[in-house]
């Protein structure tokens, strides 16, 4: 019999060390954290050729991207955006005025409101890109909450075959130090 032995152990000790285990395993639940805000999908600048930018419109921007970086607005285009703090911050914005457009309307003046606040009026009497930039009083903004930051133009242009309004071109807006 203990000629057998090393023959039955072997087989034993091998199947010892077999186990049945899975090959997935189900993913950890998930659960809100008990403290703190949650995330916002908004920052504090928007690039409109991205395609989140799409999260920052709230009216009066076309849905589609022009060229890969800009878009026509209408009217009274708004966005908003999500500030942490208020504190010495500038708000800022690409701005291009077509010529084609111009034509038509002559010159134009885009009025900014941050908040219903006016923030201020520009004329523009060419075509062409321009860079708005102006600091914005910290009563203007809400810290820690959604901001609305709107661009009037006083005069839209209309096509005369199709109706579509267009106003000016928005590159990039936003809020920074």
């Amino acid at each position: 019999m203990n000629e057998y032995r090393p023959y039955i152990l072997i087989p034993l000790c091998l199947l010892a060390g077999c186990a049945n285990i899975p090959d997935s395993y189900a993913p950890p639940i998930q659960r809100k954290p008990l403290t703190g805000a949650e995330p916002s999908p908004i920052g504090t600048f928007v690039n409109l050729g991205e395609p989140s930018a799409d999260a920052y419109i709230v009216r009066d921007v076309t849905g589609y991207v022009e060229s890969s970086a800009w878009r026509w607005t209408r009217k009274r285009p708004e966005l908003r955006f999500f500030l942490d703090s208020t504190e010495h911050l500038k708000f800022k914005a690409d701005i291009s005025i077509a010529d084609v457009t111009l034509k038509e309307t002559g010159p134009v003046t885009i009025s900014i409101f941050i908040n219903g606040h006016l923030l201020d009026k520009v004329k523009y009497a060419s075509a062409g890109r321009r860079d708005f930039e102006k600091p914005v009083p910290a009563a203007f903004l809400l810290p820690k909450a959604v901001n609305i930051a709107a661009l009037e133009i006083d005069k839209v242009w209309v096509s005369k075959t199709d109706g579509a309004v267009l106003g000016f071109i928005l590159t990039t807006a936003g809020f920074s130090e």
